[in-house]
């Protein structure tokens, strides 16, 4: 195509020859203008309301391709701060996008910047709604991220449904749903990575669960961090349908067995405490019968001398005092041995012995431990010494942890 020369603008020409471009481009009207709007179209009619929704007024600008592939309304602009198509409204809408078929209503492509970008100052930067399918769908192919929401103050994403999914992220090798809180305070809510106190992912529910992972094969929620998860609940900050298994020390303020009464299951519970001990002690038990010179041998399992230090014993004779009663050999090579019994006299013995496996060498039990200074005048149970619950040491060692009532109040204000 040869040079076509631009029309007369109001403004002056920009330079811009569409017959010189590679390959050159092919347009229906074609508008020129150095400092000003290439082509400007306006149109007063109103749209109007119906039963099958709202109709658009008239077009101010109309672009229309009959192609599989063509487009109806192409805005480029080559410079780095240019813009390629903008639309600005008052009260209304800047850009609005209508597909009638599976294609989208809006797309936008680009090289290395944003596909689209939407920016407002009140509003929303960009709003996607749907009757039935995707109100809003971001996809990367090469690395990059689908979609990507930052926020000053307000909400970085804030999607709602009916029946559906708000957000649905799907991801083949990398992050489902990424999103950023960049608040300096612990007042914001991000999802997926944050830098600072504010959680990076905030799910909130009234009656259902906040947050819910799944995995058909793999790990339903996975965390990782200085504390991989923080949990607070009223009455139970955590409850775990199955077995637990936790290959580091588990610290508690109490415990115990909680069963079916195996009296009345139907009706009534049985509670029992665990054994406390400042050592990490291992109990084993059992009834020996003695011979006929009263005396017994008790093998204990193979690895015993491997597992166990400072062995202590206990003797409980029955059917009849025996007071010769007496541990006539210790622990050595896994058996120990009993004697000053009546012949045929049955013992039961007890056996306890400390730890001392590699695990147990370089994690200590610290029996008397102090506070470090900015917990003194904190406590792990300040409701038990008459403490307000601000004076608990998982607050001030998290702050990060949310209370039932702010979770609330956040939840109403969004």
């Amino acid at each position: 195509m040869s040079p076509i020369g631009p029309p007369q603008a109001q403004d002056g020409p920009s330079g811009f020859d569409p017959g010189l471009e590679d390959p050159p481009v092919k347009f229906g009207v074609w508008g020129d203008s150095s400092v000003g709007s290439g082509v400007v179209g306006s149109s007063g009619r109103p749209g109007t309301t119906g039963p099958s929704g709202t109709t658009p007024g008239g077009a101010g600008t109309l672009g229309i391709n009959q192609e599989s592939q063509g487009v109806g309304v192409l805005g480029r602009a080559d410079a780095s701060t240019g813009t390629a198509v903008l639309g600005t409204s008052g009260q209304g809408t800047g850009v609005a996008g209508r597909s009638k078929g599976a294609n989208p209503g809006v797309a936008g492509v680009s090289k290395d910047g944003d596909g689209v970008t939407g920016t407002s100052t009140a509003g929303n930067g960009v709003s996607g709604t749907s009757t039935a399918g995707n109100g809003m769908s971001g996809i990367s192919t090469a690395g990059g991220t689908g979609v990507v929401a930052g926020s000053q103050s307000g909400k970085g994403v804030k999607a709602d449904s009916v029946t559906g999914n708000g957000i649905l992220g799907t991801s083949f090798d990398g992050i489902g749903i990424l999103g950023q809180c960049g608040h300096s305070d612990t007042s914001g809510f991000g999802f997926g990575f944050s830098p600072n106190f504010a959680p990076g992912v905030m799910g909130t529910s009234f009656n259902g669960a906040g947050v819910h992972g799944f995995s058909a094969n793999g790990t339903g929620m996975d965390a990782f961090g200085i504390v991989g998860i923080v949990a607070g609940g009223e009455p139970v900050a955590g409850q775990f349908n199955g077995d637990v298994h936790v290959t580091g020390a588990l610290t508690q303020g109490g415990g115990g067995t909680h069963i079916d009464h195996p009296l009345d299951p139907e009706n009534r519970f049985l509670d029992h405490a665990f054994v406390q001990s400042p050592e990490m002690k291992n109990v084993y038990d059992g009834t020996a019968t003695l011979d006929d010179r009263g005396t017994a041998t008790v093998q204990l399992p193979d690895w015993f001398d491997a597992l166990n230090e400072n062995v202590q014993y206990q003797l409980t004779a029955i059917g009849g005092p025996a007071p010769g009663l007496h541990i006539s050999s210790p622990v050595e090579e896994n058996r120990f041995a009993i004697a000053g019994g009546d012949p045929g006299q049955q013992v039961c013995w007890q056996v306890t012995g400390a730890r001392r496996d590699a695990w147990a060498r370089t994690h200590p039990v610290v029996a008397d431990g102090k506070k470090e200074p900015e917990e003194r005048g904190y406590y792990l149970h300040p409701e038990a010494h008459g403490q307000p619950a601000e004076r608990a040491i998982g607050r001030l060692r998290h702050p990060e942890t949310v209370t039932r009532e702010s979770r609330v109040e956040e939840a109403e204000r969004v």
